[in-house]
C-alpha cells in the first residue's frame, strides 16, 4: 500500500480514533519551544537528547526515560544522530482522577529517569512497561536499533488499534504513572530528608496535596493547610518540603500557573478570566509569575501551543491530510 499525502500543519497526530500516539524518531532534529496537553514520553535508545522543560535543562543519555508532564513548555535538541521512542497520550479526559494531577505536580515540569542510578529492578520494570505499550500500538516490538543506511527512516503507525488496546495503554501508562508517583524519592538526586520521609508524614502529606489539588484557586495560606494537616507551622514546612521537593508557596503556585496553562490553551478565555480562575490576586500578579516560572507572558505561550500553532522542525509530527491511497 502507497500512500500519498499534501502538507498541512503539524500537531499532536494521535492514532485513528485514539488519544495516544506514539512513533520511533530516527531524524537528527530540534524541535522549537511549545507545549500540549498530552503526557510526553521521552526513551532515547541510540543517541542522547537536550531538553529544556520550563526553567529547567535535561541531558537525557542513552536508555534515559525523561517523562515531560502536561501543559509544559519544552524544547529539545537533538545533539547527535540515532533513535529514540516518543509516547504522547492525552489526560485531559481523565481529570476526575485526582492523583493523577498529583503526580503530574510532584513530577513537574519533568521526571528524569537515569539508568545508571535508577535501582536496576525499577529501570527494569519501566522498560517492560515501556515495551508492552509498544508491542501493544504497532502490533509488535519494531526494530530500535538502526543501520547507518535507515537513520532518517522513523516508524510510525497510521493503522488502527485492536479493540480495547487503547484502553489497555492507558491502562499501563496509569500504572507507570502510579508507580513513579508512590517512588519519586528514587528519581531525585537529593541528599535532603525526602528519600527517608517517615510513613507517619507521607499520609497526611498526599491528603494535603489533594486538598491543595481541589482548593487551589481559594486565599490558601501556609497556616490553614498547615492546621489542615495537624501540624505546626514550622514543621508542616519542613517536611512539605521534604515530600515534594519545594516550599508550600512554590508548590500552590505552580498549581495555579499548571491550571493556568490548561486554560491557556482555550482561545476564548481572557488572560484576565484565565488570571482569577486560577487563584491569583490580579492579572498583574499572575503575568509576572507565570513569567518568572515560563520565561513567557501568558499571551506569548499561548501563541507556542502546538495544537494550535504547529511546529515546522520535523515532517513527522505533521497533521497531513490523505489525498488518496494506491493498494
Amino acid at each position: 500500500m502507497k500512500r500519498y499525502y499534501e502538507d498541512a500543519k503539524e500537531n499532536v497526530q494521535h492514532k485513528v480514533n485514539t488519544s495516544l500516539r506514539m512513533f520511533i524518531n530516527r531524524l537528527h532534529a530540534d524541535f522549537p519551544a511549545h507545549w500540549h496537553t498530552d503526557i510526553e514520553i521521552i526513551w532515547p535508545r541510540e543517541a542522547p537528547y537536550k531538553v529544556i522543560c520550563g526553567n529547567q535543562t535535561y541531558y537525557v543519555e542513552v536508555d534515559d526515560i525523561l517523562l515531560i508532564c502536561p501543559t509544559v513548555l519544552h524544547e529539545i535538541f537533538s545533539l547527535s544522530p540515532g533513535t529514540r521512542v516518543y509516547i504522547q497520550a492525552d489526560f485531559s479526559g481523565i481529570g476526575a482522577i485526582k492523583e493523577i494531577d498529583k503526580a503530574f505536580h510532584l513530577m513537574a515540569p519533568a521526571l528524569h529517569i537515569k539508568k545508571k542510578s535508577c535501582p536496576p529492578d525499577v529501570y527494569n520494570y519501566l522498560c517492560s512497561q515501556m515495551n508492552k505499550i509498544m508491542e501493544l500500538y504497532f502490533g509488535s516490538t519494531p526494530p530500535i536499533y538502526t543501520h547507518e543506511k535507515e537513520v532518517d527512516e522513523s516508524v510510525i503507525s497510521y493503522t488502527k488499534l485492536a479493540d480495547y488496546d487503547e484502553l489497555e495503554i492507558y491502562s499501563i501508562l496509569m500504572q507507570l504513572i502510579a508507580f513513579c508517583g508512590k517512588n519519586i524519592h528514587l528519581f531525585r538526586e537529593s541528599s535532603s530528608s525526602s528519600s527517608g520521609l517517615s510513613l507517619k508524614n507521607s499520609l497526611p502529606l498526599s491528603n494535603v496535596c489533594n486538598y491543595i489539588a481541589e482548593h487551589f484557586s481559594e486565599d490558601l495560606s501556609l497556616e490553614s493547610v498547615a492546621s489542615f494537616a495537624g501540624f505546626s507551622k514550622y514543621h508542616f514546612e519542613r517536611i512539605f518540603s521534604d515530600y515534594t521537593g519545594v516550599t508550600f508557596y512554590q508548590y500552590l503556585q505552580q498549581i495555579r500557573i499548571n491550571y493556568a496553562t490548561t486554560l491557556l490553551s482555550n482561545p476564548e478565555l481572557s488572560v484576565t478570566d484565565i488570571s482569577y480562575q486560577s487563584g491569583f490576586a490580579s492579572c498583574t500578579a499572575f503575568t509576572r509569575a507565570f513569567k518568572k516560572s515560563t520565561g513567557y507572558p501568558p499571551s506569548k505561550f499561548r501563541v507556542l501551543n502546538e495544537e494550535q500553532h504547529p511546529l515546522s522542525a520535523n515532517p513527522h509530527f505533521a497533521d497531513r491530510k490523505l489525498r488518496h491511497t494506491v493498494v
